[in-house]
């Protein structure tokens, strides 16, 4: 029933977008000449000076202004600039004008500068400017309000944002960067009251001297332009929450601070809460400690040190039975001079996580059923430190220094409970880790002539991590049997207490030197030299206690690691870029020497071998935000020492793990074919991507089972990994309504090595999605969507069918100048082969109270007014199929306040 009610609800959104369209004034804007002009704009106000409709001429110089109000008078002003205002004033409008304009020069340019800033939309040259004022309706509370109501702009759940489709590399305040560009961290804490103008910078290169070298043509950054009122002294807010849920008191304090001035940026967040917002997620954790600093291309080679991954709980829609959560976070920056500017930031994350899971697991191998209840705790500390200069004398040389600190201190602990082939297990789990990395760069460039230019880049890491790994399994009822049918050779034990120490020592250096030669205006050629060096100390022990209390030290060389792992890449790349016409084509290749080598039970391997690796790009403009791409490059890919290293991991209570020596790396040939279109026009986006991507002698496992117990190692698969995916996005702006669609199909195929039996796995999916927003000034506004996804697995003959179905609903209502009332509601629908039949669905609701002109906000809001108890979810792979419920928070009411600075 509540399918079919926001279905219909769906359905007559619909329909009022077939009939809400009313009057329009619609024309032609050209200069003396005759010339239709471009991107000039065309605004309607209203006799109270609010605006009553926009548009942007195209190509042709036509405008539309939609969404008129039938007997109202308007202010037409025409603007473009350099060019004379035109202000006409239509009275009365009862039907649908056609309106053409003649633009003169303007012997004044200063007012035509004046006028852009008055502008809802304007465009200087890679630039595109909205007034945030001229879309909003003083409801928005953060950035990430203001940007879904630009066109062309999306913002999704994580605060990623995307611009026409493409993803926004970084995010400026006034110019500078905030914290190192995060977009989320942005999204989720700048004030929407500060936000004067948003600056999209298309073709984006941090790098001026290397803008149009390369192909910037989709790299987007966005500039946040803070009101006249926001600078040159603290503005910010204080927030504080108290409530109740699951019969313990519920808080959040959490005050933020911004400073900017034309020499100085300060940002202060700080968030503590135990409401189950998780302040510093997984994602934004590896975007701070992975970031790549560089400007330039990539070599085509990669080898995953894994460093520094701190053990951070990726969560399940950043759901769990319980989350606190301790946040603090500094950002600022200082121009010293006109050559010199420092900047740094330091982050500082607590988090102590509950989860609690039920699952059913099939291994398909064996047909072992295993159900499982898991209960879990894990606190993760974290602290992030970075500073940076950036030193630029004149337009012709760089300097820029980043040095970064990372620190974690991670504990977790599982009660485990395993019951299977009747008979239940105790397992109890405590890991820890306390990882450092050293993250240093240097990136420098110098212009030598207009048509020289050298690039130099070069990135040291240098990281310590010591994971500690700890099972006790206990058979309830009987005498225990050895885990793992004996191979660790453990003493006879009832509980077993098996221990694993680890400590890697990791060094890396990348460095390269790039040199442009510019032929002419359309064409230059690019030469790189590089290499990549790691050396890798890696010792494990595994260790037992006996009931006793006493240690029992497993001996054998093939239970530990004492290796050395060393691997060095020299390579060379040549790149022509030229422009043909609307053609943009960039032909290249890449030289790679690799060397290997692991020093381990007292015996030295060596591995060396070359590869040639080319890509390829073309880029066809139709227009300027019209443009269709494709691409082509193989890749070459390697892991680290762990997995060369040839003694026994114990990895999980139910798994043992060996590396492999001979391995080499996993080739990649992927093309990609991308249409990206944006008429500013009537706000039309359209986008369409197909890619395909195959990998040979690919990095999989090889794994042994026996009941759930697993022995793994891994091989160069002879087996080819496919993948093959398309999408499609379709929207639209009608009035104050913003509608699309969207598609999306991925078929793949991958293989594995099961109890010595090749296993072949394949993959359809393919989803299909509406939605629809409205941005009314008054009254209620609403955002809703439905999505419908097929799944197909076919894991060796284990054919599962499964569908999701997700169905959203927002809707706020702005009562009148003090009082805004906003509901969520998310259902989803799941179900798959043998009658699996998974829903949950969460509603929450806030009541905010904020009278015109005061500083203070109160809010009353409850979270999972359903009291849902449990996200369920189904997995099918290779090894087992699975049917888990996760226990999620419970109805949490609170009042909250807020006090703006």
């Amino acid at each position: 029933m509540k399918k079919n009610l926001l279905l219909t609800l769906l359905a007559c959104f619909v329909f009022y977008l077939a009939g809400a369209q009313s009057v329009k004034i619609t024309g032609v804007v050209v200069d003396s000449a005759g010339t239709p002009l471009q991107m000039a704009n065309v605004i309607a106000y209203q006799k109270d000076k609010n605006l009553g409709a926009f548009g942007i001429t195209n190509d042709a110089g036509k405008y539309q202004l939609r969404n008129l109000k039938k007997d109202s008078t308007y202010v037409l002003k025409v603007s473009f600039l350099g060019l004379k205002t035109i202000v006409d004033t239509v009275k009365n409008i009862q039907d649908d004008l056609m309106k053409n304009y003649v633009m003169l020069e303007d012997e004044n340019m200063l007012d035509a500068v004046n006028i852009v800033y008055d502008m809802p939309v304007s465009i200087k040259g890679d630039t595109i400017i909205y007034n945030a004022d001229s879309f909003t309706n003083g409801t928005e509370r953060k950035l990430g309000d203001v940007l879904q109501k630009l066109p062309g702009v999306e913002v999704n759940e994580d605060g990623d944002i995307q611009v026409e489709g493409k993803t926004v590399e970084r995010v400026f305040v006034d110019g500078k960067e905030f914290f190192e560009g995060d977009s989320r961290l942005a999204t989720k804490n700048i004030p929407a009251d500060a936000v004067g103008k948003v600056e999209v910078l298309k073709n984006f290169n941090n790098q001026s001297q290397l803008k149009g070298l390369g192909n910037d043509d989709d790299r987007i950054a966005i500039n946040i332009r803070l009101k006249e009122g926001k600078k040159n002294f603290w503005f910010g807010e204080v927030t504080g929450a108290i409530g109740q849920g699951d019969d313990a008191v519920r808080y959040q304090a959490k005050p933020k601070a911004f400073y900017y001035s034309p020499d100085v940026s300060i940002n202060i967040l700080t968030d503590f809460n135990n409401l189950g917002l998780q302040s510093f997620t997984f994602r934004e954790y590896l975007r701070f400690t992975g970031f790549n600093r560089g400007n330039t291309r990539a070599s085509g080679s990669t080898i995953n040190v894994g460093v520094g991954a701190g053990g951070i709980l990726n969560l399940q829609a950043n759901r769990a039975k319980e989350i606190e959560s301790k946040f603090g976070a500094f950002n600022g920056s200082w121009q010293v001079n006109k050559a010199l500017s420092l900047d740094g930031f330091a982050i500082f994350s607590s988090t102590d996580t509950e989860q609690e899971t039920t699952a059913s697991r099939t291994f398909i191998e064996t047909g072992v059923v295993e159900n499982t209840e898991d209960r879990s705790f894990q606190r993760n500390q974290i602290g992030i430190f970075k500073l940076g200069a950036d030193y630029k004398p004149n337009e012709n040389f760089t300097f820029e220094y980043d040095g970064q600190v990372n620190l974690s201190d991670v504990t977790q602990f599982n009660d485990f409970t395993s019951s299977r082939s009747g008979f239940v297990e105790d397992i109890d789990q405590n890991e820890s880790q306390k990882p450092i990395t050293l993250d240093q760069s240097i990136n420098m460039y110098y212009t030598l002539s207009d048509k020289d230019i050298f690039a130099l880049e070069a990135r040291y890491v240098d990281a310590e991590e010591d994971p500690f790994y700890n099972a006790i399994r206990d058979r309830q009822g009987i005498q225990d049997p050895e885990p793992f049918s004996g191979n660790l050779g453990l003493d006879p034990a009832d509980p077993y207490n098996i221990n694993q120490q680890k400590f890697v020592e990791s060094q890396k250096l990348d460095a390269k030197v790039d040199y442009w030669r510019v032929l002419n205006k359309k064409s230059n050629i690019n030469f790189t030299v590089g290499t990549s060096i790691v050396n890798q100390d890696y010792n494990t022990n595994i260790f037992q206690i006996r009931n006793d209390g006493s240690q029992n030290d497993l001996t054998d060389p093939a239970l530990g690691n004492d290796v050395n792992y060393k691997f060095r890449d020299l390579f060379g790349a040549v790149h022509y870029k030229f422009i043909t016409g609307k053609f943009t084509i960039t032909p290249g290749v890449t030289a790679h020497s690799f060397h290997i080598e692991d020093t381990q039970l007292d015996n030295t391997n060596e591995l060396d071998f070359q590869e040639i690796l080319p890509d390829f790009n073309v880029r066809f403009a139709l227009r300027s935000s019209e443009n269709i791409n494709f691409d082509y490059r193989r890749t070459v890919s390697f892991t680290d020492v762990e997995n060369y290293a040839l003694g026994t991991v114990f990895n999980n209570y139910n798994s043992l793990f060996s590396g492999n020596n001979q391995l080499t790396g996993a080739l990649n040939d992927r093309y990609s074919l991308n249409y990206f279109n944006f008429n500013m026009f009537n706000y039309t986006n359209i986008r369409a991507q197909l890619s395909y991507s195959k990998t040979t002698d690919a990095i999989q496992s090889s794994v042994n089972i026996e009941d759930i117990n697993q022995q793994s190692n891994l091989i160069n698969s002879p087996f080819a990994n496919e993948t093959a995916s398309g999408s499609g996005s379709f929207s639209r702006e009608f009035g104050k309504i913003r509608a699309s669609v969207n598609t999306n199909l991925s078929w793949s195929t991958f293989n594995n090595i099961i109890n010595g039996n090749a296993r072949e796995s394949q993959n359809i999916n393919h989803g299909y999605g509406v939605s629809a927003r409205s941005n009314y000034k008054e009254g209620v506004n609403f955002d809703v969507g439905y999505n419908i996804a097929f799944n197909n697995s076919d894991n060796g003959g284990q054919i599962n069918d499964a569908t999701t179905q997700t169905i959203t609903l927002n809707t706020d209502w702005q009562i009148n100048k003090a009082w805004f009332f906003d509901v969520d509601y998310d259902l989803n629908l799941f179900r798959a082969s043998g009658d699996v039949s998974n829903n949950y669905d969460f509603l929450e609701a806030a009541l905010f109270y904020n009278k015109p002109d005061s500083k203070w906000e109160y809010k009353v809001a409850a979270t999972n007014l359903l009291n849902t108890e449990a996200l369920n979810n189904n997995s099918f792979g290779q090894i087992a199929t699975s049917t888990q419920f996760y226990t999620v928070q419970p109805r949490y009411v609170y009042l909250q306040v807020r006090y703006d600075l």
